[in-house]
């Protein structure tokens, strides 16, 4: 039977269990010893994957700037977890047009011609990070971004081959998941994180995920990201509250998984033990991203193969640190782990 600590293999992938710890923006940078640290800190303390924060396609295209990342991937490596990267576009063009998928104040509409242009970088950034050693991408479609907004029928009212029916609103994404697919070959495993439900009237429904994650899966990704929220949601829908059960979000992607044949990663306030299990017996998902409770104790996943239950440093999920202090654009702490983001400190030479 499938449990949090069984190892996982897709492709050219292979991991020791099945927490991830997820993407989450930080403030701390990307290419210093701080970052390095945190991350590794994460892998040494039982994650069987680590997934470096939203990093923006321009970056990840300049192979001065990318190798930087050399020292994070060997470090994760090294302490036995396999690392990947998610890619991630705003609505800026790299010659600063400001752009959406329809016009707002503010932003013009993007051409056809710049899309293509875009899921090219989208492509190259992918292929970057698989040369320089990251063991998967993750491309971030979620949460209100520049695909999620194509994905959206609350900000994407084009009249071309690009939006208007659902099938059109898809059509961006997995443009650039086709470029990607064919830059990176078939055994590099792709995720893709989207937005199950948007919480916004007239906005993203579960069913039209289900459509876009059987599409997904036609394309050639190997794993669905099952989160929630858009752009007119608060910050308790990403990250659910004290006030919000266990495992919030399980049942969107036990929906996806019904609806695919490829793996699915769940995420959403899974903060102990008998939740994770509970939704990979159940079939809800195949993967579990632990995401704040590694901030809160990034030795989660040992203490609890260890048998150590009664040693794990409880996240409270108030957000009050950690997200909160992201959205003051100040760096992350977390109220029970004075630690994080000074892991550094303890290894300076």
């Amino acid at each position: 039977m499938v449990s949090l600590f069984s190892p996982f293999s897709i492709k050219s992938m292979k991991l020791r269990n099945r927490v991830v710890f997820p993407p989450i923006a930080t403030n701390y940078g990307l290419r210093n010893d701080r970052a390095c640290h945190y991350y590794t800190e994460r892998a040494r303390g039982g994650a069987g994957l680590v997934i470096i924060q939203g990093t923006p396609i321009e970056l990840l295209t300049s192979p001065k700037w990318i190798a930087g990342l050399k020292p994070v991937v060997n470090s994760v490596h090294g302490h036995g977890a396999a690392i990947g990267i998610q890619l991630w576009m705003g609505n800026e063009l790299p010659d600063g047009n400001k752009v959406s998928p329809s016009p707002k104040p503010g932003y013009r509409e993007v051409s056809a011609a710049e899309l293509k242009t875009v899921a090219k970088r989208f492509a190259l950034a992918a292929r970057a990070a698989r040369d320089i050693g990251f063991d998967t991408i993750n491309i971030h479609g979620a949460h209100g971004y520049f695909l999620h907004q194509f994905f959206s029928p609350l900000t994407n009212q084009r009249e071309d081959n690009f939006g208007g029916s659902l099938r059109k609103r898809i059509s961006f994404p997995l443009m650039c998941v086709l470029a990607i697919r064919a830059e990176v070959g078939e055994t590099f495993p792709i995720m893709y994180r989207l937005s199950a439900v948007e919480f916004a009237p007239g906005g993203i429904a579960l069913g039209d995920s289900i459509f876009f994650s059987r599409e997904l899966a036609e394309a050639r990704v190997d794993i669905i990201d099952v989160s929630a929220g858009g752009q007119l949601d608060g910050l308790n829908i990403t990250s659910p509250d004290a006030k919000q059960p266990a495992g919030t979000h399980a049942n969107l992607a036990a929906a996806i998984k019904q609806a695919v044949s490829i793996p699915v990663l769940a995420v959403g306030k899974f903060n102990n033990l008998e939740i994770c299990e509970d939704a990979l017996k159940q079939g809800k998902a195949d993967l579990i991203a632990v995401g704040r409770q590694l901030l809160a104790d990034p030795f989660w996943p040992k203490k609890l193969h260890e048998g150590r239950q009664n040693e794990v440093i409880a996240c409270k999920s108030c957000n009050t640190l950690c997200a909160g202090n992201y959205r003051k654009n100040k760096s992350i702490e977390c109220v029970v782990n004075k630690e994080l983001g000074r892991e550094y400190l303890r290894y300076e030479k």
